[in-house]
């Protein structure tokens, strides 16, 4: 790692102790990650930061420039061609993917009406 990497992770990795130190509540653990990572800008760095929040006491700067990044982007298998699928993009990181299969869902109201008008007779 690059000098101007490992001072930008070593500042990461020392504000996020230093959050997770002063806001110890289990609902401030995200906004800790979140700001204590905010610097981070290259693969390298993340890596190094994803290796030390695994395992903070054990952490070996050697052993994890070792460790191999796979470049292949994530893929999603193709849907059902019966499925609806709508798909948001939130910001530039993050794609919100609401899968629907219409034929669950229309028997899903059919037994409502069934059971409604089951009630209804009773």
């Amino acid at each position: 790692m690059k000098s101007p990497e490992r001072a930008v992770l070593k500042r990461c990795l020392a504000k996020t102790k230093e959050l997770f130190t002063s806001r110890k509540s289990s609902e401030d653990w995200a906004d800790n990650l979140i700001e204590g990572s905010k610097e981070l800008s290259t693969p390298t760095q993340w890596k190094h930061f994803y290796t030390w929040l695994a395992s903070p006491n054990t952490y070996d700067e050697f052993k994890t420039d070792q460790l191999v990044i796979d470049p292949t982007p994530p893929r999603i298998d193709p849907y059902d061609e019966c499925l609806v699928i709508d798909t948001v993009q939130n910001g530039p990181c993050e794609t919100i993917i609401n899968i629907t299969n219409p034929t669950l869902y229309s028997k899903a109201c059919v037994n409502d009406e069934k059971m409604e008008d089951e009630k209804a007779d009773n």
